[in-house]
């Protein structure tokens, strides 16, 4: 059931759902803007021991991820917990994921998608330069935008704030996009996110 409110961010409607949790589009009152809130309930999933440890993670990643300020990166506005459910509330980017460019018959021309790869590349070199891995890059998490423009999405939530694996032993994230290393449960840099990108 959808929640009227998260924190103090007033519910409109559903825009995702995924393997950490479900998006919404919702109203700040605060600030009289929309904005995107990110609730991870895949928190609760976790043995009640776990749940501390991994909440103080997530914040912390969610904090690092905050502090990024990048044209083609969207922005976190604020880290929270509602109902025992940690947020994110992130800039409302009004666009289309790159995964729904990549079929037949809606496959970008050669130049944009060269053009989309070379920004969502800058952004993600900002990043890495402050220290932060992004872990998921995929087609889902970059936003294409009008003017041809691109935002990166779901930073400092990527990874699975417990550990690089599930408690049945999976792996946490997208196995067609992750490198090597990443599958291997090494230390990650911001190579393997290029290989993602790639």
């Amino acid at each position: 059931m959808q929640p009227e409110r998260i924190g103090r961010y007033r519910v409109v409607g559903e825009l995702g759902r995924g393997a950490v949790g479900r998006v919404y589009l919702a109203h700040d009152p605060e600030i009289d803007r929309e904005v995107a809130v990110k609730c991870v309930e895949i928190l609760s999933a976790l043995p009640e021991a776990e749940r501390g440890a991994a909440r103080e993670r997530f914040l912390r990643e969610a904090r690092s991820a905050g502090r990024l300020r990048h044209p083609g990166i969207v922005t976190v506005f604020d880290v929270g917990e509602s109902r025992g459910v940690p947020f994110l509330a992130m800039e409302y980017v009004d666009g289309k994921s790159l995964d729904a460019f990549c079929r037949a018959g809606f496959l970008l021309p050669l130049s944009e998608v060269v053009e989309t790869v070379s920004r969502a590349a800058e952004a993600l070199a900002h990043a890495h330069a402050a220290g932060i891995v992004h872990r998921d890059v995929k087609p889902a998490n970059l936003m294409r935008i009008e003017g041809g423009g691109v935002k990166v999405m779901d930073f400092g939530l990527a990874r699975d704030p417990a550990a690089q694996v599930t408690r049945d032993g999976s792996l946490a994230g997208t196995p067609a996009y992750m490198s090597p290393e990443q599958v291997r449960g090494e230390a990650l840099d911001g190579r393997s996110d290029l290989f993602s990108m790639a």
